[in-house]
């Protein structure tokens, strides 16, 4: 950018996306909050009819039995079928699942019947015909009463999928929109940042370029990286729903950096261990074993600072990328790549990396375990989803 008026554009543009992005998001997260509180409405009140539901029965049951002043518990036993009837005509405002008004109208039609049975009842029980009351009331009746509250529960559980899907779909509308913003201010930030050389280092043949120690070099420039190519990865990783597809995505991700492979790291305690990995077999992968956290090499150190750390290739070995990964709670795990022709010395191939790990950290997170997990009981267990060859 040579014209100053263009900068001012671009950074006018870069000011325009973040503050819609950020009315977006905050929007989004009312509503999720709102489909929280919902829900647990709905749940409170559901729970209340089942519970009055099998108070009805207990009441009808009490005013048949032998020996029981009965017109108390037919008084409770009106009182408690008022009550369903208005609890059932509040709630079915708030419904949201797809079969809600069928399941709505089904209660309505077994609190009829209810009534009916009710009504039968006391008739027998005026006419002294109290075996007829009696087996009307525990035969019809606690049947109905069984079929309630198998229903209510149905459209309980039905409803809390209904908001625990909503929650989700906002969730992610907020993470697209986020990865989004993010994308638009690097690449903003590039065209406006005068072009510049990285620190590096000298790695060893023996291990990855991303376990060497950070130190500084020039390092020759790399050829223009598909920005086009980086941005589908991008879009891909933010619309992943399961972690299984992820090492397609990273296939992609290497082609983009022009990477050897790949491997995100994710913390545990004071050590890093490798989650996912892209160009290594499996075998490589378990002895790599853990990193601790104050290890000396670039991979530790991106986790400590929260800082891309970079190291230099050379005519032996490839050079390196160690993105962190950031989380609501800090650094979570590091995305490191090994690349080829001096790429992380260039500042595109850089910031690609940077929107990478930002969208994998909406997707991955820190291992719940602490670090005396083994390497091979890692692999065991699938958490690495290794691709290629060493």
């Amino acid at each position: 950018m040579h014209k100053r008026t263009n900068r001012l554009v671009v950074a006018a543009l870069l000011v325009a996306a973040g503050i819609a992005g950020g009315f977006f998001v905050f929007a989004a997260h009312v509503k999720s909050a709102a489909a929280l509180a919902s829900g647990s409405e709905i749940s409170v009140r559901l729970d209340r009819m089942i519970a009055t539901a099998g108070d009805i029965a207990s009441a009808q049951q009490a005013y048949v039995a032998p020996g029981q002043p009965d017109q108390p518990w037919r008084e409770r036993s009106a009182a408690l079928l008022q009550q369903f009837a208005d609890d059932a005509a509040a709630v079915r405002p708030h419904l949201r699942s797809a079969d809600a008004a069928r399941v709505v109208e089904d209660i309505g039609r077994g609190l009829r019947t209810l009534l009916t049975i009710d009504s039968n009842a006391r008739q027998d029980l005026q006419d002294a015909q109290n075996l007829l009351a009696a087996d009307l009331i525990f035969s019809q009746g606690r049947d109905t009463v069984s079929s309630l509250i198998g229903t209510i529960r149905g459209l309980k559980t039905a409803e809390q999928q209904t908001s625990t899907s909503q929650y989700a779909s906002l969730e992610r509308q907020q993470g697209i929109v986020l990865g989004s913003v993010a994308t638009i201010w690097i690449m903003g930030l590039m065209l406006l940042t005068p072009g510049a050389g990285s620190a590096a280092a000298v790695a060893t043949p023996t291990q990855p370029a991303f376990l060497t120690i950070q130190t500084e070099h020039a390092g020759e420039p790399a050829t223009a990286i598909n920005l086009t190519a980086a941005a589908d990865v991008c879009t891909s990783l933010a619309r992943i729903s399961d972690t299984a597809a992820l090492p397609e995505v990273l296939e992609r991700a290497a082609a983009v950096l022009d990477a050897r492979g790949i491997i995100v790291w994710m913390g545990a305690g004071e050590e890093l261990f490798p989650a996912l990995a892209y160009g290594y077999d499996d075998h490589f992968i378990s002895r790599l074993g853990p990193i601790p956290r104050n290890a000396e090499n670039a991979t530790a150190d991106a986790w400590r600072s929260g800082k891309m750390r970079t190291v230099a290739g050379d005519g032996l070995t490839h050079g390196a990328v160690a993105t962190p990964l950031a989380g609501m709670s800090g650094c979570v795990g590091v995305f490191a790549a090994e690349v080829r022709h001096g790429r992380e010395n260039d500042l595109a191939t850089q910031a690609v990396a940077v929107m990478i790990a930002a969208q994998l950290a909406s997707i991955v997170s820190a291992w719940p375990a602490g670090s005396s997990v083994a390497p091979a009981e890692i692999t065991n267990s699938g958490l690495i989803a290794a691709s290629g060859g060493a």
